[in-house]
């Protein structure tokens, strides 16, 4: 069956009191908590919003929230739009979480909820945006759903670039939605409390003398963190071979 599209209704456009007749409205958005693990291993943490403005082909951008915290974004009067919360730790960028206006705006409707579940859907609902795709027809709600049913717990292992690609074509289904090639991945390291970059990945204590397992890897690039030491690690992951090197940092 293919993936119907069905506009929201107008009149949660006018959520957040804005006007018939102005093109963009003032709306607070509220970053996520994060991890405990996260916690620990990232006092430092902060979010950075981006969030498109009309007309413009980068997202504005407010960085340093904290976990928990919020900010004010003018946002274009459209429905989708898409708003991401980067978090940045230890020098790096981490995965987005992300909200779609007005879909997440709380029961007040004065506040867009991000959350991580929504991030991977924002991030594509963004790259669209930017190539001048009208998002207004999607049916959003239903995509989230379907996309919560097929990630095995963890959204960001769903193939992205393949649903950005169903999307603009206007062929999309939702057996569209599948998780990338992964394998299960051994690793010898000093003992810690180890985790991936993930904040749906569990962080796993290791020993000394022991291996340490991560399940279900996606194949391609990934950063590996421990709590107790600093830095952190390059992984790739390829069909055969394994790649771990010291964290750089930058983008």
């Amino acid at each position: 069956m293919r993936f119907r599209l069905l506009a929201l209704p107008t009149a949660l456009l006018l959520a957040a009191g804005c006007s018939w007749f102005s093109p963009s409205l003032e709306l607070r958005a509220r970053v996520p908590e994060v991890p405990e693990h996260w916690r620990r291993a990232f006092p430092e943490l902060r979010f950075q919003l981006a969030c498109l403005e009309a007309g413009l082909p980068q997202p504005a951008a407010l960085a340093d929230l904290c976990p928990g915290g919020s900010a004010i974004l003018r946002l274009p009067k459209r429905s989708n739009w898409p708003v991401l919360a980067y978090p940045r730790a230890r020098g790096v960028r981490l995965p987005p979480a992300g909200g779609l206006f007005p879909l997440d705006l709380n029961a007040a409707g004065d506040t867009l909820e991000l959350s991580w579940e929504h991030g991977p859907a924002a991030e594509v609902f963004q790259l669209l945006a930017r190539e001048g795709f009208d998002l207004g027809p999607l049916n959003a709600r239903r995509l989230l759903e379907e996309m919560r049913s097929r990630s095995g717990g963890d959204p960001y292992c769903l193939d992205l670039e393949l649903l950005a690609g169903r999307l603009v074509s206007g062929q999309f289904r939702a057996t569209d939605l599948r998780l990338r090639p992964a394998r299960d991945v051994t690793l010898e390291l000093a003992p810690g409390t180890w985790f991936l970059e993930s904040p749906f990945r569990p962080a796993r204590a290791l020993e000394a003398g022991q291996a340490l397992l991560l399940p279900a890897v996606p194949l391609g690039a990934h950063r590996l963190f421990a709590v107790e030491l600093p830095g952190g690690c390059d992984l790739f992951v390829g069909e055969r071979e394994v790649f771990l090197l010291p964290l750089a940092p930058g983008d």
